[in-house]
Protein backbone atom coordinates (compact mmCIF):
# COMPACT_ATOMS: atom_id res chain seq x y z
CA UNK A 1 0.00 0.00 0.00
CA UNK A 2 1.47 3.66 -0.79
CA UNK A 3 1.29 5.89 1.72
CA UNK A 4 -1.03 9.28 0.87
CA UNK A 5 1.63 11.46 2.55
CA UNK A 6 4.50 11.63 0.65
CA UNK A 7 4.89 15.01 -1.22
CA UNK A 8 5.79 15.09 -4.55
CA UNK A 9 8.47 17.52 -4.79
CA UNK A 10 7.85 20.11 -8.12
CA UNK A 11 9.64 23.59 -8.79
CA UNK A 12 11.20 25.65 -6.62
CA UNK A 13 11.44 27.08 -2.86
CA UNK A 14 11.17 30.90 -2.58
CA UNK A 15 14.71 30.94 -1.13
CA UNK A 16 16.32 28.86 -3.71
CA UNK A 17 14.49 31.79 -6.26
CA UNK A 18 15.98 34.31 -4.31
CA UNK A 19 19.49 33.29 -4.14
CA UNK A 20 19.69 32.17 -8.10
CA UNK A 21 18.29 35.72 -8.95
CA UNK A 22 20.99 37.06 -6.49
CA UNK A 23 23.66 35.67 -8.01
CA UNK A 24 22.42 36.61 -11.82
CA UNK A 25 21.98 40.39 -10.44
CA UNK A 26 25.86 40.09 -9.67
CA UNK A 27 26.96 38.32 -12.70
CA UNK A 28 24.91 41.03 -15.02
CA UNK A 29 26.42 43.83 -12.71
CA UNK A 30 29.98 42.55 -13.19
CA UNK A 31 29.04 42.44 -17.03
CA UNK A 32 28.00 45.62 -17.65
CA UNK A 33 30.94 47.10 -15.13
CA UNK A 34 33.17 45.30 -17.90
CA UNK A 35 31.57 46.27 -20.99
CA UNK A 36 31.18 49.70 -19.92
CA UNK A 37 35.20 49.65 -18.74
CA UNK A 38 36.19 48.01 -22.37
CA UNK A 39 33.82 50.96 -24.00
CA UNK A 40 35.82 53.95 -22.11
CA UNK A 41 38.48 52.35 -22.96
CA UNK A 42 38.04 52.05 -26.51
CA UNK A 43 37.08 55.57 -27.11
CA UNK A 44 39.94 56.87 -25.51
CA UNK A 45 42.05 55.41 -27.53
CA UNK A 46 39.96 56.51 -30.86
CA UNK A 47 40.55 60.04 -29.47
CA UNK A 48 44.17 59.25 -29.03
CA UNK A 49 44.61 58.01 -32.81
CA UNK A 50 42.51 60.44 -33.94
CA UNK A 51 44.94 63.33 -32.06
CA UNK A 52 48.05 61.66 -33.86
CA UNK A 53 46.33 61.61 -36.98
CA UNK A 54 45.39 65.19 -36.83
CA UNK A 55 49.04 66.01 -35.88
CA UNK A 56 50.34 64.16 -38.69
CA UNK A 57 48.30 65.72 -41.50
CA UNK A 58 49.76 69.36 -39.91
CA UNK A 59 53.31 67.69 -40.61
CA UNK A 60 52.29 66.63 -44.15
CA UNK A 61 51.41 70.02 -44.98
CA UNK A 62 54.30 71.05 -43.73
CA UNK A 63 56.28 69.12 -45.96
CA UNK A 64 53.78 70.09 -48.96
CA UNK A 65 55.08 73.67 -48.43
CA UNK A 66 58.19 72.99 -47.88
CA UNK A 67 57.92 70.56 -51.31
CA UNK A 68 56.39 73.28 -53.30
CA UNK A 69 59.07 76.55 -51.85
CA UNK A 70 62.43 74.56 -51.85
CA UNK A 71 64.32 77.77 -52.54
CA UNK A 72 62.46 79.34 -49.01
CA UNK A 73 63.08 77.06 -46.35
CA UNK A 74 62.51 77.20 -43.30
CA UNK A 75 60.87 80.18 -44.03
CA UNK A 76 57.78 78.87 -45.91
CA UNK A 77 57.27 76.65 -42.76
CA UNK A 78 57.65 79.43 -40.43
CA UNK A 79 55.68 81.88 -42.53
CA UNK A 80 52.60 79.84 -42.69
CA UNK A 81 53.08 78.19 -39.17
CA UNK A 82 54.55 80.77 -36.77
CA UNK A 83 56.22 79.37 -33.56
CA UNK A 84 54.25 78.60 -31.04
CA UNK A 85 50.81 79.57 -32.79
CA UNK A 86 47.90 77.21 -32.57
CA UNK A 87 46.12 76.18 -36.01
CA UNK A 88 42.70 76.94 -36.38
CA UNK A 89 40.35 74.74 -37.66
CA UNK A 90 42.56 71.55 -37.55
CA UNK A 91 41.41 69.52 -34.92
CA UNK A 92 38.68 67.39 -34.86
CA UNK A 93 37.91 66.23 -31.26
CA UNK A 94 35.91 68.19 -28.80
CA UNK A 95 37.74 71.11 -27.60
CA UNK A 96 40.59 70.31 -29.39
CA UNK A 97 43.61 72.69 -30.24
CA UNK A 98 46.47 71.87 -32.11
CA UNK A 99 49.85 73.89 -31.65
CA UNK A 100 53.02 74.39 -33.64
CA UNK A 101 56.62 74.97 -32.28
CA UNK A 102 60.70 74.59 -33.10
CA UNK A 103 63.32 74.33 -31.15
CA UNK A 104 65.11 76.88 -33.47
CA UNK A 105 62.83 78.45 -36.39
CA UNK A 106 65.94 79.35 -38.47
CA UNK A 107 67.90 76.16 -38.32
CA UNK A 108 68.20 73.85 -41.07
CA UNK A 109 67.64 71.03 -40.41
CA UNK A 110 64.15 72.51 -38.30
CA UNK A 111 62.94 70.67 -35.25
CA UNK A 112 58.95 70.52 -35.65
CA UNK A 113 56.75 70.05 -32.26
CA UNK A 114 53.06 69.71 -32.87
CA UNK A 115 50.77 69.42 -30.18
CA UNK A 116 47.31 68.27 -29.98
CA UNK A 117 45.12 69.52 -26.69
CA UNK A 118 41.48 68.12 -26.04
CA UNK A 119 39.13 67.27 -23.36
CA UNK A 120 38.24 63.44 -23.20
CA UNK A 121 34.53 62.25 -22.34
CA UNK A 122 34.89 62.92 -18.87
CA UNK A 123 36.33 66.44 -19.48
CA UNK A 124 39.78 65.48 -18.31
CA UNK A 125 42.36 67.45 -20.48
CA UNK A 126 44.55 64.99 -22.76
CA UNK A 127 47.61 66.25 -24.51
CA UNK A 128 49.50 64.61 -27.15
CA UNK A 129 52.64 65.20 -29.16
CA UNK A 130 54.76 64.50 -32.76
CA UNK A 131 58.52 65.52 -32.66
CA UNK A 132 60.23 65.58 -35.86
CA UNK A 133 62.81 66.85 -38.51
CA UNK A 134 62.43 68.78 -41.51
CA UNK A 135 64.90 68.99 -43.80
CA UNK A 136 65.41 71.33 -47.04
CA UNK A 137 64.81 69.67 -50.19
Amino acid sequence: MVSRHRRKKDGFTLVELVVAMTIFTVVLGATAQALISYYAALDFQNQRNTAIRNCTAVISQMRQVRDDNPTDFPGAITDEWANNSTIDGAGTLPQETIDVSYVDPNADPIEVTVRSQWRDMRGRPMTISITTMLTGV
